[in-house]
């Protein structure tokens, strides 16, 4: 059965092995398929193979040569293709190119031209007048003409692949990836020099060539590239070019001798060759085009490379060393190409030239280690290729297993320094996404002999698909030695080992397969000859030493603030003041980064002075304090903190840039650090015995999973507490997994979906890889995929122990020995019923702590001003130790300095501080309306979303948006953080009990006019309500959840803003069934009027256009994704704009 392809070539014969080849090459290398007769499998029905092809293809590509009609295949084809366009209803193309022939030849197909089809042997006037009307239709479709005396083969191709490629994208036959690479750019230094006879080759086989080492990222010069006049003369921009370059390519062709550039060229490419020692030579590559090596060598009178005939005018001093370069040049090992050989295949035969150039470039690259790890890494790479040398004629493939967290970087140096040692390298990355694919093994294997077989050796079998490819492939690599790196296998034993005995009866002769884990269990099951553990090589990170003086009253507050932000961000911290670095500067010798203090007593030159006897680090941050007069320049990175002064107060951005700088520094491994809260006051002093006691228990564990409890109120700082604890300790684990407000995410997401985050965290993978359709198969699932893994998990904000079955119990139950889960929750009963081995009470602030909180918040300063301390102390005392009140209430009374506003502040605080809502609810009472209402709009449809598009809707309702989103943020009544998952995002937090009191202030009776309905239940209480509804803000709702039948009498919803439907294809079809008869969303919204509509989101939405109720003339924020709708009426610009802008983006 003839295979589907993408595009179908219909071509002669003529333009087969150059043109054809080459497009036919840059379509496959784009991932289309396509079907040239040259590549039809032997055997196989060659006339059923095309028409099976022409039925089968979407586009097709004509190439009109000048013998082209001449040819019966050819017009039978064409003939079949031009059916199959006027066919109704067919999504096909077909693309005609005009290869050395006029349109106007083709379409008249006049007597004595190569287009009358009278002389076509074996025909009639029934084909005639079928082939002549093909030939004319295709000349009235949109075409491309190419010239090959005077066209860039390359370009044209290019241009005719792209047409290709927007139809196939645009028909949703194949994805939108990539960009397309570009061919001219300006560069400096130059991997390839290229030397030819711009007349003879520069319009297609250097046009080709340099075209595929540019998709190869390697850059070549090609002088005077484009151009018809490029001169005889030597500039210095070529000679550099040819001095920097690491490989030169010369196109040695019948004319090159014509030109003098091309000769000058050659002399001063062998003089390097000559001067320079051997590790430092070029790569030369001499191309035999369409000329003997002989006829180079010798040069002898008649033929093409006689110089006293080619270059009479030149002198003899130039002739002589010319033709000494073109002997000596001729000597090496070079490409023989025949352009006129019926086996030689334009892009199949520079694609070896590639090969040839990559690999050339890739040996020439000086070796440099850019770390210590790295040299390490080295070592044992050099270790394991000796003991291969070693086991010669014992194993006939040498198993290496790799286990740490980085296996990547290292297998890739691995491929870098051992592939010169080996006739076929492979590296495959992401082994267990793909070998649980259908037909995934095989497909691996497919793929590792594709990359091992050189296409000079095996076209037929670059991508093999039968079990006879494979055996063929068996009989040309069992003389070969292989380096195979399997990287990211993955847990699933079985499957592993399925695939090496796989690739044990394929390879041989002492090759080598390297397989790399993050997993040790999955190594040790695999009996591998050698076992390298990375965790012992890799880089840890270092102490961060803060440097500093006491002599300037530096305040502790600001040295334990900056302490504890990095103990937080998971490092380890040493204060090491004036006396210490002054009895001992040996203690900063093995410091990879510094943090140096200057103040008025300690200037750098001081600094500097202290640490002569020390190996000073090449890293080292200077933070100003204070605001003295210096005339010192402090060389970068430089940050100045003016804390405690009258004058600025102390600055949360700058600070925040401060401590990037070093922990991007000292996290060489860039490893997972969850985002750290601005003031994280007592956080050491409340995380160290935690950390300690969990790492004690186990040290001391060898049989189980331990299970931590963190419990408390809300507000007490449990999430900080168990997010410092994971930056901490998470790199000691295989694997790790944060669940942040695991409460709602399986409110809002379902506790499937929680189960299929954790695997493909756990297992760094998609989280659509796991097929799980309801909670029980997903234990099942869950405890069968993370098997044996050392991993550390924390399920933050639990409060239903049905949570801890769904997902602690089957981890328990599966996770490695020693492996971790922690739970933070405000029920003690919840971390009881799981077993924990220690449960921890999370206590309030004590007294200085929860000064220093308050007094960062509301001063920025760590003491506040004489005429509040007083009262200071009062409000803080009314805090009562809780963190979120502390930061709450100090981020609202920041910057107000009227005593009588403090005065009431703290009149309110004490009427409610037996209640959390009452006391955060001051913050909420000292906004601005507008800022209310975006408040509650956040604490309803926003949390998680991201901030751009928050800052959009915001404005869209209150003509204001960032302005409201600083105010928030800066009253820390919202947070952002970055989403790692989805392209590091920035999205909006809000703690849950700040959300939680938003919600109970719209559920209040008093505030009906705020009426929203953010899930099922308080949509149906609102829309059982006419006058509720009259007053209805905002609305999210799931498209399957039936409506109140209150709710069918409702023609305008006049005061809503927001609309969110929300899509669930599973729930829907169920809901189907079971609620037929309902009111669902999509019945009340076809006729209902939202005329101050702002924001509208349909996921989809079963429309085929925008229902005019819903086509708000305020709407400014529109994104239907998955819909049916393809337009939006077009007298709404802005609506349009956005919705173009928005929808493209989530199709």
């Amino acid at each position: 059965m003839t295979q589907e392809y993408d595009v179908f070539i219909c071509h002669r014969g003529e333009t087969k092995r150059n043109f054809v080849s080459v497009l036919g090459g840059m379509l496959r290398s784009k991932g289309i398929t396509c079907f040239v007769d040259y590549r039809m499998p032997i055997g196989n029905d060659v006339k059923l193979e095309i028409k099976g092809a022409i039925e089968k293809s979407k586009v097709f590509i004509v190439v009109l040569s000048p013998h082209f009609a001449q040819s019966k295949w050819c017009l039978d084809e064409i003939g079949d293709i031009m059916e199959i366009q006027d066919r109704m209803g067919t999504s096909r193309k077909v693309i005609p190119v005009f290869y050395d022939v006029e349109s106007e030849m083709v379409r008249q197909q006049e007597k004595g031209t190569s287009y009358d089809l009278t002389k076509v042997k074996r025909s009639d006037a029934k084909k005639i007048g079928r082939w002549g009307k093909a030939l004319k239709d295709v000349c009235e479709l949109d075409r491309f003409d190419y010239n090959s005396s005077s066209m860039l083969q390359w370009e044209k191709s290019e241009e005719i692949v792209a047409k290709v490629e927007d139809f196939l994208i645009s028909h949703r036959i194949i994805p939108g990836l990539g960009t397309k690479m570009p061919i001219c750019r300006e560069c400096v230094n130059y991997d390839v020099f290229i030397c030819h006879w711009h007349k003879d080759t520069q319009r297609n086989v250097v046009s080709v060539l340099r075209g595929m080492l540019l998709c190869k990222s390697i850059t070549p010069f090609v002088g005077g590239y484009g151009k018809d006049d490029v001169g005889s003369a030597l500039d210095s921009d070529i000679i550099q070019a040819i001095k920097n370059s690491r490989v030169h390519v010369i196109f040695l062709s019948p004319k090159f001798v014509c030109s003098k550039r091309c000769l000058e060229e050659v002399f001063h490419i062998m003089e390097i060759q000559r001067t320079s020692d051997a590790s430092h030579k070029p790569t030369v590559v001499p191309i035999f085009y369409d000329t003997e090596p002989s006829t180079v060598r010798y040069q002898i009178e008649g033929n093409a490379y006689y110089l006293d005939e080619a270059q009479k005018s030149s002198t003899a001093d130039e002739r002589e060393r010319w033709a000494s370069a073109l002997h000596d040049l001729s000597l090496l090992h070079g490409v023989e190409y025949d352009p006129c050989s019926e086996y030689t295949f334009q892009w199949e035969k520079l694609y070896d030239v590639v090969k040839i150039v990559e690999a050339s470039a890739k040996k020439n690259t000086p070796w440099n280690f850019r770390s210590k790890h790295e040299a390490l890494y080295v070592k044992k790479i050099d270790e394991v290729f000796k003991e291969l040398e070693q086991q010669e004629k014992r194993e006939h493939v040498f198993l290496v297993g790799v286990y740490g967290r980085e296996t990547s970087e290292f297998s890739d140096l691995m491929v870098q320094r051992l592939r010169s040692n080996f006739s076929g390298v492979c590296k495959l990355n992401n082994i267990m996404e793909k070998a649980c694919q259908p037909n995934g093994i095989s497909k691996i294997v497919q793929q590792m002999l594709s990359d091992l077989i050189h296409p000079s050796k095996s076209s037929d079998l670059i991508q093999p698909s039968t079990s006879n490819d494979v055996k063929r492939c068996q009989l040309r690599l069992e003389n070969e030695s292989c380096l195979v790196v399997l990287d990211d296998l993955g847990n699933d034993i079985d499957k592993i080992k399925t695939l090496l005995e796989d690739l044990k009866s394929i390879l041989g002769n002492n090759s080598l397969v390297v397989v790399a884990s993050q997993f040790q269990h999955t190594l040790q099951e695999l009996n591998v000859h050698k076992f390298i553990s990375l965790s012992s090589l890799e880089s840890k990170r270092d102490f961060l030493n803060i440097c500093y003086t006491e002599r300037d009253g530096i305040h502790e507050a600001f040295l334990s603030h900056l302490s504890e932000t990095f103990d937080m961000h998971g490092l380890d911290v040493r204060l090491l003041n004036e006396d210490k670095l002054m009895g001992d500067s040996t203690c900063l010798q093995d410091a990879k980064v510094i943090l140096c203090v200057i103040s008025k007593s300690f200037r750098l030159g001081e600094f500097k002075r202290m640490c002569t006897n020390a190996a000073i680090p090449s890293k080292i941050v200077y933070v100003s304090y204070g605001s003295y007069p210096t005339d010192e320049s402090i060389p970068k990175p430089f940050f100045k903190m003016k804390v405690d002064s009258e004058k600025e107060k102390f600055n949360i951005p700058q600070f925040k840039r401060m401590v990037n700088e070093v922990v991007q520094a000292l996290n060489e491994r860039r490893e997972e650090i969850m985002g750290a809260i601005d003031f994280p006051v007592g956080l050491a002093h409340r995380s160290y015995h935690i950390e300690r006691s969990i790492r004690d228990c186990v040290l001391g564990s060898e049989n189980s999973v331990q299970c931590f409890g963190l419990v408390g109120m809300g507000g007490i700082g449990k999430t900080t507490i168990a997010t410092s604890i994971f930056n901490k300790i998470h790199s000691q684990f295989e694997s790790s997994f944060f669940s942040l407000n695991t409460k709602a995410e399986v409110k809002a997401k379902g506790s499937v979906d929680m189960q299929k985050k954790i695997i493909a965290k756990l297992l760094k993978s998609r989280s659509d890889d796991a097929k799980i359709d309801n909670e029980e198969q997903g234990k099942v699932v869950l405890s069968s995929k993370v098997k044996h893994i050392n991993a550390l998990i924390v399920f933050d904000d639990v409060d239903d122990d049905r949570h801890l079955k769904a997902f602690c119990e089957p981890l328990q139950s599966s996770l490695a020995p020693k492996s971790v889960i922690i739970v933070t929750t405000r029920d003690r009963s919840i971390v009881e019923s799981a077993t924990s081995t220690m449960i921890f009470d999370i206590k309030g602030l004590d007294e200085e702590m929860s000064k220093r909180l308050f007094y960062w918040h509301a001063f920025r300063e760590p003491k506040p001003p004489a005429d509040l301390e007083n009262i200071s102390q009062s409000v803080i005392k009314a805090c009562q130790g809780l963190p979120l009140s502390l930061k709450i209430i100090g981020s609202h009374l920041h910057g107000k300095s009227d005593r009588e506003y403090w005065e009431d502040s703290l009149k309110l605080l004490q009427k409610g501080k037996e209640d959390i809502f009452d006391v955060l609810r001051i913050s909420f009472d000292g906004l601005g309306t507008d800022e209310k209402e975006a408040f509650l709009d956040i604490c309803c449809f926003l949390i998680h979303e991201d901030v751009e598009l928050t800052c959009m809707i915001l404005e869209a309702c209150y003509s204001v948006g960032k302005t409201h989103l600083n105010t928030l943020k800066n009253k820390c009544l919202i947070t952002t953080y970055v989403d790692e998952d989805d392209g590091r995002r920035s999205r909006i937090g809000m703690h849950d009990q700040l959300r939680d009191m938003g919600r109970h202030i719209i559920l209040q009776k008093k505030r009906k006019r705020r009426y929203r309905a953010w899930d099922e239940e308080t949509a149906n209480e609102i829309l059982q309500e006419k006058k509720a509804r009259s007053s209805l803000r905002g609305l999210s709702v799931g498209s399957h959840i039936p409506f109140p039948e209150e709710a069918s009498g409702c023609r305008s919803l006049r005061e809503l803003r927001i609309l969110v439907v929300k899509h669930d294809y599973l729930r829907d079809r169920t809901h189907n069934h079971a609620e037929r008869g309902r009111l669902r969303p999509q019945d009340i919204f076809r006729t209902v009027r939202c005329r101050k509509l702002r924001w509208l989101r349909w996921e989809g939405a079963p429309f085929e256009e925008l229902p005019q109720g819903l086509c708000s003339t305020k709407i400014q924020v529109l994104e239907l994704p998955y819909s049916k709708i393809s337009e939006v009426p077009s007298k709404q610009q802005k609506l349009f704009f956005l919705y173009k802008k928005l929808n493209s983006k989530n199709k």
